[in-house]
Order: C-alpha cells, then structure tokens, then sequence
C-alpha cells in the first residue's frame, strides 16, 4: 500500500467512525427556524481590513455588502451598486436608492467613500492597500461613486469584487484615527451592516449566531443561522443526522453522503486552487531549480484521482481563467529521480530542517500535507509537519517564520487580474496577497500591460505569455484545483452553489426554509 493509499485508508476510518457514532459531537442546541452551516475553519473576527482568511469572510458574506459580487458562474452580479460603467480612466457605480444599514441608518455613496480610503490607506493595516495603491476615490453625489484606478486597468472589477471589499458604516466608525481602526473592537461585534443578516454572538470554537436584517433591501425569510466551525468528519455525520443543513463536503464522503436521505451534492468547478506556499526570502528557496524539483517529488495526478476522487484537476499555473492560459504548459509529472537531480544541481544541502505549516480540519488538506511530506522526504528534504490556527498562520506570514505552507482557496476564475495579485511583486503580505514572496518584474510588466488593453485577444496573448512565464519559475508549488461539493439538507431551499467556497452564501437573501 503506497503512502497515499494508506492516508486515505485512515480517514476513511475516522469518516466511519464519525458517522455510526454522532452523539461525539452534539449539535448546539438551535431553533426550528433557523439554518446550521458548516465553517471549514474557526473564524477570527470579522473586519475587511483584515488579510483574507475563508471562515472570517464566508460570516462577512452574510453581515456585510459590497458594490458587486460574483455568482455561480462566474460573473459579476449587483449588490449595493446596481449598474456599473468602465471607462478608460475610470469606474462609475450607480449605488441602489433608499437603502438603510441593519440599525435604520441611511445608507450613501458617502460610506463607500469612507470605506475605500480605508481600505487604500496602508495605515490602517488594509491588507487591499496594495491592490488599490494610487487609485483615487470620488462621491458626487449621494448614489454616485467613482473609482480611477492609479493605471488602466480592465480586470480592476475583479479585484474589489465579493469576498472583498465589504463596506463599513461611517456613521459608527468614522470617528476613529485611521492609524488605530484597525483594532476596533467593532470587528469583533459587527452589529451595524448592509448584509442580509446581523450578527448576534460568536461563541469561540462553537458558532456564529445570525439573525435576518429588518433594513435589508428585500424581505430575509430564515430567521436564524449559526454557522458551525467543526471538522469535515463531524460536519458529514451532523448531516445524516440532520443536525446540519449546509455543508461543504469532502469528495472523499461524497458516496457516504449520497446515501443520506433528504440530501441534494451538488459540484461546481473550483475558482482557486491549493497550493504550497515557499518562502522565498529563505535563500534555500530562491533557486527555481528547488522549487520545480518539489514539483517533480510530488505525485498530484494520484492526489486528484485518489484523494479527490478525480472532483479536480492537477494545477499547473497561479492563473485560472481558462483564457488566460496557453495551449501547453510543463506540467512537472511526479519524477523523484528528476526531483533529486534538480536539487542537486541547486545545490541543496540535505538534513536541514523543513516545515510544512497547514490549519488542519479539512480531509483532503490534512492527507495531502502528509502526502507531500512523505514525498518530499523521499527525495531528500527533512519535512516536519506542524498544525497550526489561522491567526497563528497569518502571524508566520507576516513574521516570514515559516518554510511552507498548504493553503488553499482564491477567487481567480472571472479574470486574471485577481490571480497576478499573488505573484506581483508590489503585494508581499500582508499588503497584499503575495505569501511566497515571489518577485519577477517582467511578468509583472506583462500583466500590466495586458491589463491596459482593452482588446479581449490582445489581452488573452499577453496574460499566456505571462502564465509561461509564471509557470517556468513556480513561484508557488500547485497542488490541484478541486470542485467544490456542497451537500444541503432538503430542508433548505434556493441555494445555488457556487465553485469558491468563500462565496458560497452570495444569494443568502433568496434562500427560503422548507414549509
């Protein structure tokens, strides 16, 4: 039995036993009229400003708005503006009328603006400061914003578009010094918002507590949602039980789940990937040889066929919008002997340690971390595995107190300007979403200029271009892009899944409770 197979075998074991046995975990006692959902991980707090983290910004979905969103096939839906014109220097949203925030307040352009200078202001922390560096920002009037990014930029919609870009009410914390914001205790409590939904409590590793907004723009028909932060094996089980009414699925539970009455699985293509993450300011990591080399040790069409039972598809660029890619790429197949060879042209020194960061909770994430140690220790790197929280894993971010980190996640199918955000060299984290801290300063003039033209195949030669180039010098180590399976209870209805999990609640408003 390889390595794999035999990772798969144990939580295999562990699905089973979560499921024969669900009294291990007993559901938080919740109404008849309200909603359980799954939260793959434990969320923080909850403040826009903050480097985006999957659990923190599936809650933000529902308790704030933004201008646009993306829907579930990828397209640019309205929320708080309902039209929207792009011009050559500018973006002019035309805001919804008569709006109010969740405690009657009157809502205008005037809480974009305050919210976009926050968010472009470095010192309030603003992980969104590198990506609307330079742009200016402009209220006219009461339903009129204007954003003229700091150079054209076609794809810029992409980059503001939800899960971003949440807006804040003035009214409650414009009085606040921008360089101390960022540690208001609002974030922790966020009564006040244009979402659907209002926060009530969050209970620390139990649930977020929501109830329906009675200022939303139209009627909200769940009363209640608690967003549970539990593991992928007692999510599954909640489920058969019916103790949970939405949940993000692993595709290894998907034939367990199908047998569960009263159960719909759907699965749409992912928007994101996951991904090893390389510390490249670690002169260890600098050479590409060692990078690619890692590639090689790592068998991924096997982790797609076995651990996602083929629900994915290997990666092989930080790019994802299918046009944006050329007809062939190298696609670094699992070598070890190659493996070996380019680490030994890198001159790597075996023995010195390696460690291998991830928030453990979710199956296929915890196996394909064991998967890559084991692979990379076979070629000759000493990897050590180290489970960690989320707001331990931003801190080695920021501290670049990792080696490597598996990660996963990113809302890069609707343009590629969101996917050059984690390669450019302006935007290392924490301004921006750069974790590797990879920097080539040609592609980063390739994307710019791609994003310059207005001319579709213009554009789509450049972003190829720039995806070779992004894929010969593996500024990340890609794993696979897997679909996204939600599995929900019949007793809720209207959701339409998404493939990004962390905009898997964007029509929250339309979702009704069986009679």
């Amino acid at each position: 039995m390889n390595r794999l197979s035999g990772a798969l075998a144990a939580v295999v074991l562990v699905l089973a036993a979560g499921c024969s046995d669900p009294t291990n975990t007993p559901a938080q006692g919740s109404p008849q009229n309200a909603i359980n959902i799954y939260l793959y991980q434990k969320p923080k707090r909850f403040s826009p400003l903050d480097p985006p983290s999957g659990p923190d910004q599936q809650v933000m979905t529902l308790i704030y708005d933004n201008l646009l969103t993306v829907d579930d096939s990828y397209a640019y839906a309205p929320r708080l503006a309902e039209r929207w014109e792009v011009g050559k220097d500018r973006i002019t949203f035309h805001l919804r009328r008569g709006l109010k925030w969740s405690d009657g307040a009157p809502f205008t352009s005037k809480d974009v603006l305050f919210t976009y200078e926050l968010l472009a202001d470095a010192r309030t922390g603003s992980a969104m400061a590198g990506k609307l560096a330079g742009a200016a920002f402009e209220a006219p009037d009461d339903t009129t914003f204007v954003i003229r990014p700091a150079r054209p930029n076609i794809g810029f919609l992409s980059l503001i578009a939800g899960p971003f870009a949440f807006i804040l009410p003035e009214h409650v914390l414009g009085g606040e010094p921008v360089d101390k914001i960022a540690g208001n205790a609002f974030f922790n409590h966020p009564t006040v918002g244009m979402g659907p939904y209002t926060f009530v409590s969050h209970k620390t590793d139990q649930y977020v507590e929501l109830a329906a907004n009675p200022h939303y723009r139209k009627p909200v028909a769940i009363p209640r949602i608690f967003l549970k932060p539990i593991s992928s094996d007692v999510a599954t089980a909640q489920l058969g039980t019916g103790e949970m009414d939405l949940v993000q699925i692993s595709p290894t539970d998907l034939q367990v789940v199908k047998a569960f009455k009263g159960v719909t699985v759907t699965a749409k293509p992912g928007s994101g990937f996951i991904r090893l993450a390389v510390d490249q300011s670690d002169q260890r990591f600098a050479d590409p040889r060692v990078r690619r080399a890692m590639l090689h040790a790592i068998d991924r069409e096997a982790l797609v066929a076995k651990l996602l039972a083929g629900k994915g598809r290997v990666q092989n660029s930080s790019f994802v919008t299918s046009w944006a890619l050329p007809g062939t790429l190298e696609e670094y197949a699992y070598d070890p002997a190659k493996a070996r060879s380019l680490l030994a042209e890198a001159g790597w020194r075996a023995g010195g340690k390696v460690t291998l960061s991830w928030v453990p909770g979710q199956r296929d994430r915890d196996v394909a971390a064991t998967v890559a140690q084991g692979a990379l220790n076979a070629v000759g790197m000493a990897v050590e595995l180290k489970q960690v929280q989320v707001a331990e894993l931003l801190e080695s971010f920021e501290e670049r107190t990792f080696d490597l980190v598996l990660y996963g996640g990113g809302t890069y199918a609707v343009d590629p300007t969101s996917s050059a955000t984690i390669v450019n060299c302006a935007a290392f984290y924490p301004a921006g979403a750069n974790v590797s801290n990879f920097c080539d300063r040609s592609l980063d003039a390739l994307t710019a200029r791609a994003d310059a033209r207005t001319d579709q195949d213009q554009r789509a030669k450049l972003y190829q271009e720039a995806a070779s180039k992004d894929n010969a010098q593996v500024p990340y180590l890609w794993l696979y892009s897997p679909d996204t399976l939600w599995a929900s209870s019949s007793r809720l209805r209207g959701f339409k899944p998404s493939g990004d999990f962390t905009a898997g609640f964007w029509n929250a408003d339309e979702w009704t409770l069986a009679g």
